[in-house]
């Protein structure tokens, strides 16, 4: 009888045999691959879009069928349903579409198999690390993200004020400028309806993904070195308390409480109903802001401000990576799939209707760089406006931003490390506990980082 356990050992057997046999099926005998390649994906891809044009293309080529299992909305069931299907083997999965978070705690735990070769010199450095792992590589990059700082254009040059530089310069410009706003607006209340009043920034502060990233940027921000995997050695010593010790000064100087309960979709409406004069968000928050703003009149997009010493702008990297399951009875299919996904010219099509690509290619605009084909009349972009591409932030921004970008610690315990950092960011950034929050983060961050068991974090309401 083959169990998942005897599968996942034929899986890796497999894999050894690959470049000799030309590819084999686990607990099956070689031979033509049967049925649909099952892709899992935590973003419905059924609907029409450029992913979706490029999966059926890739049907129309290969004469085989994608079927596409949307997994739960939050990332947290997304990735504990596939963890929990690769490790009962009974999923039934073939390509994984994973955050970019995930790839060292997917490796560890059986559930997606190494990719055969080396990547190819294309990809950006940066996105390339997040495949990485172990001394292996285990996936191929889809589509990546940077961190950018958004800024109300117009009002910046209203009042005269350069974007900022660096984090110091930022805070010093929201306050003048928001506070020379809201006295203007407030001696013009008796002329029709009063405009919001306008806050210096906002940012995602809720206790979920959206905190540790903006907490392991303000700790990059302080000196932190990325690929550092302690932050209790050498220079990292007091980056992280100081991360979030500055992270709360914002908060308390330039930011409204309320940014401690918002996510990027409550923190863009803030700042795309004129509540706020900066905002750190992701790139695929720019076709939203500009549906109520115009582009490079109201708004624009740069990189995040530079930080002290030596001027690094660094940003934590997202998007998601393609990996074939270690239970996939089709992986050539799935292989192929993943290739044609991740191609110069589809990277290229990503990049124009949106997204932000993994290849540096994408990024030339020299006569012999990937092209994209034309739209057909019939094809619709991803937020469905027939034909045209999504408004996207200029290309040069978000590629500077992307070699810039740093990946989140590689680590198979990265879930638990987040959690210790959300569960004590969150009470610091609320009042309670005082600095011996900041104190011992590091410590448990360590821990965390390291296996060694989730620390037992105080809940906000626990701290006094």
């Amino acid at each position: 009888m083959t169990t998942p356990r005897t599968r996942t050992r034929a899986v890796l057997v497999c894999l050894a045999l690959l470049p000799a046999a030309g590819g084999c099926t686990a607990g099956e005998p070689t031979g033509p691959e049967r049925g649909a390649i099952v892709l899992a994906t935590g973003s419905d891809l059924s609907s029409s879009g450029i992913r979706q044009d490029l999966i059926r293309a890739w049907e129309k080529e290969h004469g085989r069928t994608v079927r596409i299992v949307k997994l739960p909305d939050t990332a947290d069931g997304q990735r504990s349903q596939l963890l929990a299907a690769g490790q009962s083997g009974n999923g039934g999965y073939d390509v994984l579409n994973l955050d970019v978070a995930w790839t060292a705690e997917f490796a560890e735990a059986g559930v997606i198999r190494p990719w055969a070769d080396q990547l190819d010199g294309d990809f950006l450095d940066s996105v390339a690390k997040t495949v990485e792992y172990g001394g292996k590589v285990w996936g191929v990059p889809f589509n990546t993200d940077a961190g950018l700082l958004y800024y109300r254009k117009d009002l910046l040059a209203e009042y005269h004020r350069p974007v900022p530089s660096d984090w110091d310069e930022l805070e010093k410009t929201a306050q003048d400028v928001a506070g020379a706003y809201n006295r203007k607006a407030a001696g013009a209340r008796g002329h029709g309806g009063k405009p919001p009043r306008m806050y210096g920034m906002v940012a995602q502060l809720r206790p979920y993904e959206g905190l540790t990233v903006n907490t392991l940027e303000s700790a990059w921000a302080d000196g932190g070195d990325p690929d550092a995997t302690s932050f209790t050695k050498d220079e990292q010593v007091g980056a992280l308390q100081q991360g979030v010790t500055d992270l709360k000064g914002r908060l308390d100087a330039i930011m409204p409480h309320e940014a401690t309960t918002m996510d990027e979709t409550e923190s863009r409406r803030w700042f795309a109903d004129g509540r706020a004069l900066f905002m750190r968000n992701w790139p695929v928050e720019y076709a939203s802001v500009a549906e109520k703003l115009t582009p490079g009149v109201q708004f624009d997009v740069t990189q995040l401000p530079a930080r002290r010493g030596d001027g690094r702008r660094m940003s934590v990297l997202g998007g998601q990576n393609l990996a074939i399951s270690a239970a996939s009875e089709r992986p050539a299919g799935a292989r192929s799939l993943i290739e044609a996904l991740t191609g110069p010219r589809s990277e290229r099509c990503l990049l124009e209707r949106g997204f932000a690509a993994t290849r540096e290619s994408a990024y030339r605009e020299s006569a012999g760089a990937p092209r994209c084909p034309p739209h057909s009349g019939t094809e619709r972009g991803e937020r469905g406006t027939p034909g045209a591409p999504e408004p996207r932030p200029d290309t040069r921004t978000l590629h500077e931003a992307l070699l810039a970008a740093e990946p989140r610690p590689r680590s198979a315990h990265y879930q638990t490390f987040s959690k210790v950092v959300q569960l004590g960011v969150s009470a610091f950034l609320n009042g309670r506990g005082g600095t011996a929050i900041a104190d011992r983060l590091a410590r448990e961050a360590d821990d965390a980082l390291g296996g060694r068991g989730a620390p037992t974090a105080k809940r906000p309401a626990d701290d006094g």
